[in-house]
């Protein structure tokens, strides 16, 4: 293996200056895809690293350090078909799959998997074991033998694959609950969390180290909130659906200070405690919102402001008192988004674009000259001294300084949700395909469109963010972590 890719490399420096282009590859970490990770079908394991093939794509996890890796979902020519089984060598030189439709080798020097006729000898000391009698959760669940289990609230999982490695641990793969650890002398069985709770992630929240993460439930076996800490690669979880105190339901916006995550659902908005994890809620039009579809939330001082699909309510998070925000304006009206700048409120909503002064309780409505906010305003992110807005039409940049606007037209078919996140160097937007990243200049603004081709989990984009060299793109298959300062994109 080592030899011939030598070779390669040797003849890649004679190709025509032609050829390098067709060859081109993308950087390594031009696309990490997380994904749920807890369906898994095949393991594998070297000396160093523990290798699980999941039906969101390949993870790992390293024996000795004890810690995950990033996974393998953001090579090039990824088999998407279901892998059946997987092989490692010793020292993970040469990795392998098989899918329904073949046998396929990972080339970590070009990043990328190639189909392969054959599969070679492989020097590897594990083995796959038959279902033990006994495992000893370290977890809440009872063990019922036969490889299956039955968790504290009733839930059941199975094992789907058992392999001993030469030092006598235990790597499992279950369904719906992801790997697991044990040991061959006393069979106590740990969880190895990785991964999202739910594919669809429509919302991304930054609070301090950690990504609060939600949707729209799909096929899910698990729902909830999955907090994610990318510093760490490591994956903590706020599920629903375990008691009726926080049912299973759809997640359409969060907040979060610095004792509560704020969580807006059609039946209501949740309130949980970070420490005790205790649910409190719905708060609900019964209960004083103006309709119990909450879409949007801001945290302002002890005040958190709960955009509905019936108007704008101001709740102080201490006593529990609720007031109307202009209901003669916002009657019957979906507040999209809520945006804070200094002491106003920007408001994203079905009847346009609007300023509240909370202060003086005065409220301005903002209309673009090129009437690219024609009719919703689905979302609304502030940059320095500039405001952005999106709309079904395109974007329109507000300069807070002058008063001075400009439109860029880029229509999309999706209604009543548009992503949108900016940058001091360009504008990321959600399109019918993928999203387009908009780069003003001082003489011509360019557009590049990014899309499933270029390593995103799906063209379907419904949340966004930036940070540092990346963008957080969140899709209706998972949370991709997009390298956009590139050449490529922004020169």
């Amino acid at each position: 293996m080592i030899s011939a890719r030598l070779i390669l490399v040797g003849a890649v420096f004679w190709l025509p200056v032609g050829a390098l282009d067709c060859l081109a590859q993308r950087p390594e970490d031009q696309a990490i895809t997380y994904r749920n990770f807890g369906y898994i079908r095949a393991v594998t394991a070297s000396t160093n690293y523990a290798y699980f093939a999941t039906t969101g794509g390949i993870i790992r996890y390293h024996k000795i350090q004890r810690r995950w890796d990033q996974p393998l979902t953001g090579t090039q020519d990824m088999p998407t078909d279901p892998i059946n089984r997987i092989w490692v060598d010793r020292f993970d030189q040469s990795l392998f799959v098989r899918t329904d439709f073949g046998l396929f080798e990972y080339d970590e020097f070009f990043n990328r998997w190639s189909h392969i006729t054959e599969l070679p000898p492989i020097d590897n000391d594990t083995r796959h074991i038959s279902t033990p009698d006994v495992f000893l959760p370290e977890f809440d669940a009872l063990y019922k033998g036969r490889g299956e289990f039955t968790d504290f609230f009733g839930r059941e999982f199975e094992t789907t694959d058992i392999l001993q490695d030469i030092t006598g641990d235990i790597w499992v793969g279950t369904w719906g609950f992801g790997p697991a650890r044990s040991e061959v002398t006393t069979w106590a069985m740990s969880l190895l969390p990785y991964g999202l709770l739910q594919d669809r992630v429509d919302v991304i929240l930054r609070d301090g180290a950690k990504l609060w993460l939600g949707g729209q439930i799909q096929n899910d076996f698990r729902t909830g909130l999955t907090a994610f800490y990318p510093e760490r690669n490591k994956f903590d979880y706020l599920e629903s659906g375990l008691t009726a105190d926080f049912p299973a339901s759809d997640v359409y916006c969060l907040a979060a200070d610095s004792a509560r995550v704020y969580i807006g659902t059609p039946h209501g908005l949740y309130r949980v405690g970070k420490s005790d994890q205790i649910a409190r809620g719905p708060l609900n039009a019964r209960r004083g919102l103006l309709d119990d579809f909450v879409v949007s939330l801001a945290l302002r001082n002890d005040s958190l402001l709960i955009g509905t699909a019936g108007g704008l309510t101001l709740l102080n998070v201490e006593t529990d008192s609720l007031f109307h925000i202009r209901p003669g304006t916002f009657h019957q009206q979906i507040i999209y988004d809520l945006e804070l700048v200094d002491n106003t409120v920007w408001i994203a909503s079905s009847a346009g674009a609007f300023r509240y002064t909370p202060d003086t309780d005065r409220l301005q409505q903002f209309q673009d000259p090129e009437l690219v906010l024609f009719s919703s305003v689905l979302n609304i992110e502030r940059q320095d001294h500039f405001i952005w807005l999106a709309a079904d039409a395109g974007v329109v940049e507000l300069d807070l300084t002058t008063g001075k606007s400009k439109s860029f037209r880029e229509a999309s078919g999706w209604r009543d949700r548009r992503a949108l996140a900016v940058n001091d160097r360009l504008v990321a937007l959600a399109g019918d395909r993928g999203l387009t990243l908009i780069i003003p200049g001082a003489k011509k603004t360019r557009t590049v469109q990014i899309t499933s081709q270029d390593g995103l989990a799906s063209d379907e984009v419904s949340s966004l963010m930036f940070e540092g060299d990346y963008l957080w793109v969140g899709t209706d298959h998972g949370l991709t972590r997009f390298l956009w300062n590139q050449a490529r994109w922004v020169d």
